[in-house]
């Protein structure tokens, strides 16, 4: 399960579905969250700019239920 205390980068790594989710909310905050939020928590990127945490953690955390999540070197 995905937190708000856990880092852009980590979910992004651990849970690769999850980069579609970071895509869609870049775009309708006109922001690129990797290359502006990487090493900021959830609940940072969220507060910074102005984006519903809760949302954004049930976008996350169904994307992880519905795809291929983990990575290779990530076994978890």
């Amino acid at each position: 399960m995905i937190t708000k205390e856990m880092k852009v980068l980590e979910v992004m790594e651990r849970y690769p579905a999850t980069r579609p989710v970071f895509e869609t909310w870049g775009l309708r905050y006109r922001v690129c969250i990797p290359c502006n939020s990487l090493f900021d928590t959830l609940e940072e990127l969220a507060r910074n700019r102005g984006m519903s945490l809760d949302k954004l953690l049930a976008d996350l955390n169904r994307a992880v239920a519905s795809g291929s999540n983990t990575c290779p070197r990530c076994r978890g």
